[in-house]
């Protein structure tokens, strides 16, 4: 029989350490995690509140993948501007994105010392003033080198944002909290690209940069008033009620720990669990093919094959992926809530996060979307656009629901460690997507555009084999001695 991860136990344990009675959720069943009774544990906010930390939260999410992906459809006059190729012109992208597999290696360490504000904060204004100095840039290294500053920083919301998300919310919501997170986290390079091109092409490829820059120190103006602390201790023997005032002026009940060199580790160490391991590697190709591959190739594939100008190439690597995403997470976040909820009534309200990933069957639309891309374009001259338009909305459909799953199912089993967990998706992600470029329109070439992207939809379907299997595997693999959670961060 398979056995389950206890978190109904848990709860009652959590419950006799706070000497307070277990508290329920509308449906009857133990609040996971159990709150403290202080009125400023994020727990307890007000439902408003919540729903604007995570707006903010998810909008920082949004913007470094934005401004990294403006200029996507512009990689043709970027190319002509410095004299290089097309191809080279998109390194740029690859820049950032590879960068920002390392920077949150950096920041969630600092982020679980010092708060996730300053984090938030001074991530945000850094990656703002590079992105204006990219577009101020007079050769192909400066955009190269502040690029890769743009990545550090602009890399580190999405990595603890899944961890704010987790300070508010309780298991039984955390499915369609953090489904909004992602969605904005996904559709990033999405909503740029449909800007993007009318940019390029109307006001010049700088403005690429330059106006998401001065989006990005915008926003810092609006958080450093409006964006509370989350990260909470939940063992401080001598609290003092903090004020929304408190929380502004970094005067959080923060843990008490000291900075070492083993936290900048951690992450990485999260990846000897398989509860977060296989997931996080089926999601790897999963962005990177759903997404990233339209995003580095599309630009040259589009002119190529349609001849189409900046303009078009934007609208084309935007709606169709907006789009699918919008359907995507309409479809799973709040129902992975509900499969959990289901499965909980049948188990006396032990909480399973095996149960989310029946929500993984809807990304097997990711590979199909790709293959349809792929043979659509093969046939361009009797093809129309629309038909690879089509397959990338398909694809991103899929994308968004293995997100949401993905980033719900790993924190589920290691909500302490939320951050922790989120950097190591995001470094999977970059450092798989940030090599696309340098290998798919070659063998495209090579072997013809169908087969390449037919190869590439047979990869993601590999990985997707043993992340489902822990549909049935999961909750016997947690409870193996060898797979015992850790237990650092157990004060949050």
């Amino acid at each position: 029989m398979e056995k389950s991860t206890p978190l109904a136990v848990e709860d009652f344990q959590q419950a006799e350490k706070s000497d307070g009675p277990l508290r329920l959720d509308k449906y009857g069943m133990p609040l996971s995690p159990q709150p403290s009774k202080y009125s400023d544990d994020p727990l307890n906010w007000s439902p408003a509140v919540k729903l604007a930390v995570t707006l903010q939260v998810s909008w920082l999410a949004f913007l470094g993948p934005m401004s990294a992906a403006v200029a996507n459809p512009a990689f043709v006059p970027i190319g002509k501007h410095f004299k290089i190729g097309t191809v080279q012109a998109s390194y740029s992208l690859m820049m950032y994105i590879l960068w920002a597999a390392f920077g949150p290696l950096l920041s969630v360490p600092l982020a679980n010392k010092y708060g996730r504000r300053p984090v938030y904060l001074v991530s945000n204004l850094v990656a703002g003033a590079c992105n204006v100095a990219s577009g101020y840039s007079t050769s192909w290294g400066g955009v190269m080198a502040t690029r890769a500053i743009v990545g550090i920083f602009a890399g580190s919301p999405p990595a603890i944002g899944a961890a704010t998300i987790c300070d508010l919310y309780f298991l039984h919501e955390r499915g369609f909290y953090i489904g909004i997170f992602t969605f904005f986290l996904t559709n990033g390079p999405h909503t740029a690209s449909l800007i993007g091109g009318f940019v390029a092409q109307y006001l010049g490829w700088s403005y690429c940069y330059t106006i998401p820059g001065y989006i990005q120190i915008g926003t810092f103006v609006i958080t450093l008033f409006a964006l509370p602390e989350t990260l909470y201790s939940r063992r401080t023997t001598d609290h003092t009620l903090r004020t929304f005032k408190d929380l502004l002026l970094f005067r959080a009940a923060l843990p008490p720990r000291k900075l070492s060199l083993i936290d900048f580790a951690r992450p990485l160490y999260m990846a000897r669990y398989l509860t977060v391991l296989l997931p996080v590697l089926y999601y790897m190709t999963t962005f990177g093919y759903g997404s990233v591959l339209f995003a580095s190739t599309g630009s040259q594939l589009f002119a190529r094959y349609y001849h189409f100008d900046t303009a078009q190439t934007g609208l084309i690597l935007s709606i169709p992926l907006l789009i699918g995403s919008f359907v995507g997470e309409a479809s799973t976040g709040w129902f992975t809530d509900w499969l959990v909820r289901r499965d909980a009534r049948k188990r006396d309200g032990v909480r399973r996060a095996e149960a989310r990933l029946d929500g993984f069957w809807l990304s097997l639309l990711v590979p199909v979307g790709v293959v349809i891309v792929g043979v659509c374009m093969y046939h361009h001259n009797t093809v129309p656009w629309i038909g690879p338009a089509m397959g990338m909305g398909i694809a991103n459909l899929g994308l968004q629901a293995a997100t949401t799953v993905t980033y719900a199912y790993t924190t589920d089993h290691f909500k302490p460690q939320s951050a922790e967990i989120s950097c190591v998706i995001n470094f999977a992600r970059s450092i798989f997507s940030a090599v696309i470029s340098f290998y798919a329109i070659p063998l495209a070439d090579k072997v013809d555009i169908a087969n390449g992207w037919v190869i590439f939809a047979c990869i993601n379907l590999a990985f997707f084999i043993p992340a489902v299997s822990l549909r049935w595997l999961g909750g016997s693999i947690s409870q193996k001695t060898w797979q015992a959670p850790p237990t650092f961060h157990d004060d949050i």
